[in-house]
């Protein structure tokens, strides 16, 4: 029988999620980016307030119409409050982006995540931008 991941090893995961997250949108990885979903994950309203991205097939189709960054765009996920409870979890975050110097977007996030053969994978994904 497989060992129980601790609370902090869940976390830990959890956050290496979101850092393949930014690093995938922001190298234009649109597969590996839908990947981090479950099979059947939404981004409501694709983060814009638009149609929710439901399922691998559109959240790819969502991040290959974004394109990659350049080299001076860098997404940051930021501040995780990560709240597990056996193979689901939420997560509490903020999101800024960054073109050079100078701050494009910034918002919070919350997510609902599940355990998927082992691996957590985002489930639902609200994010609220700042206003501004």
């Amino acid at each position: 029988m497989p060992a129980v991941p601790t609370l902090a090893e869940d976390r830990d995961a959890i956050r290496d999620v979101y850092a393949r997250y930014v690093l995938a949108l922001d190298d234009g990885e649109v597969a590996d980016f839908a990947a981090l979903y479950a099979e059947d994950g939404v981004f409501v309203g694709g983060g814009t307030g638009g149609d929710d991205v439901v399922g691998r097939s559109e959240l790819e189709a969502f991040a290959d119409g974004l394109g990659p960054g350049s080299e001076a765009v860098h997404r940051l996920s930021l501040n995780h409050v990560i709240d597990v409870d056996g193979d689901t979890a939420v997560c509490r975050s903020s999101i800024v982006v960054l073109a050079g110097t100078a701050v494009i977007s910034a918002g919070r996030v919350l997510d609902e995540l599940r355990r998927v053969d082992g691996a957590w994978r985002i489930a639902r994904r609200v994010f609220t931008p700042d206003p501004g």
